[in-house]
């Protein structure tokens, strides 16, 4: 529940549970519309990006995660027998997430099997085919169909390398060709094709690096060399340990964690700063400055009382209060239809009771959280 509040920011709208998994929705407080410029479509583009940017936060935090899964593909109809938790209030402004995924493509790192970080070529220095990733891709006959990132993500990725690498597409075309070939089940001819057609189309720089470590991961386990997607300069700050000082992005990170710890499943928690000083080892100017941030961004809130210790209260806590919470409503609602009819059998889902005005409303209210729980609870 934890993984899935992105940036302790972003809480998810609904979740179903499926016989074959969890799906998320983040809904938007408004629709982007699709405007064509120069042929193309930049709304589309700006989605898919945050798409990819989510599921890439929530893959260091879950495994499992489909990283590969279309941005625009088939989605679960919510039913009464998958719906675990809904709140039409948890909207996510379109403006916010896109500033978190501007700072984010910041701060992805580049690194190797092995964890540390490493620099990136420039696309005129270095071709993605000479790196050792490509190599061991292209040497990989065991790649199958449903299987999260699978043949055509391979046959894309490795087709967006050559791309990058300045190969000319017929030579590309050749190549997965006989890729394709050498795969225990293959990819029908039209669908290399359209790979090599799509690659080229100039829509793409090259490959991914979420792709590339998501096929490594998946299909070449055992591999030892360094991940370098090639694509532009990154520089990175060296790791922490190393240095004497701490970004304010890194204590934030750890205020937020160690209130969400602390807290557990409760909706607020009373730690004084004190304690958090104590616990983190941070200085109290620092600490000062970075509870000011928080605050400022919704994702922390405090409630002073008094001579008591202040109460803190986080977008991650809120929504774990909410998530059971709202099961206990539902195992509570499961019992009593028992009692009155006992003939009544109970699936392996067990459905979410929520109120009317909760399963009907859409409010395009952008209040922070905690003030929609209050809202919630006061009626």
């Amino acid at each position: 529940m934890g993984a899935v509040t992105v940036a302790d920011l972003f809480i998810p709208t609904m979740i179903l549970r499926t016989a074959k998994g969890f799906h998320i929705y983040y809904v938007f407080d408004q629709p982007m519309f699709l405007r064509k410029k120069r042929g193309q479509f930049p709304v589309l583009k700006a989605a898919q990006k945050m798409s990819s940017f989510v599921r890439q936060w929530i893959q260091q935090r879950v495994t499992g995660v489909d990283v590969g899964c279309n941005n625009f593909g088939i989605f679960r109809i919510p039913r009464q027998d998958n719906l675990i938790f809904f709140d039409a209030n948890m909207l996510i402004q379109v403006s916010a997430l896109m500033k978190w995924s501007q700072y984010y493509a910041a701060q992805v790192p580049v690194t190797d099997q092995m964890g540390d970080q490493v620099i990136s070529l420039s696309s005129d220095e270095g071709r993605q085919v000479d790196q050792a990733w490509f190599k061991a891709l292209l040497k990989v006959t065991t790649v199958k169909s449903g299987h999260g990132l699978a043949r055509h993500n391979t046959v894309m990725t490795l087709a967006l390398a050559m791309y990058q690498s300045k190969i000319s597409q017929q030579r590309a075309r050749d190549v997965l060709d006989v890729f394709n070939s050498n795969l225990h089940d293959p990819l029908v001819d039209r669908e290399v094709v359209q790979c090599v057609r799509d690659a080229y189309s100039g829509d793409y720089r090259g490959a991914a690096l979420s792709y590339v470590q998501g096929l490594l991961d998946q299909w070449v386990p055992n591999f030892s060399g360094k991940v370098v997607v090639g694509i532009g300069w990154h520089k990175f700050a060296k790791p922490r340990a190393e240095r004497q000082y701490s970004h304010a992005n890194e204590w934030r990170n750890d205020v937020l964690a160690l209130i969400n710890r602390m807290g557990s499943s409760a909706a607020s928690v009373a730690m004084s700063t004190r304690q958090i000083q104590a616990e983190l080892g941070i200085s109290p100017a620092s600490l000062n400055r970075v509870m000011k941030q928080l605050q400022a961004t919704s994702q922390l809130k405090r409630v002073q009382r008094g001579n008591q210790p202040t109460l803190l209260t986080t977008v991650t806590m809120l929504f774990k209060s909410a998530m059971v919470r709202r099961q206990a409503q539902s195992q509570a609602w499961t019992g009593y239809l028992t009692t009155l009819m006992p003939t009544v059998s109970t699936n392996s889902y067990e459905p979410t009771v929520l109120t009317s005005t909760e399963m009907q409303a859409v409010s395009g209210d952008s209040a922070p959280p905690w003030v929609m729980e209050t809202r919630r609870r006061t009626g």
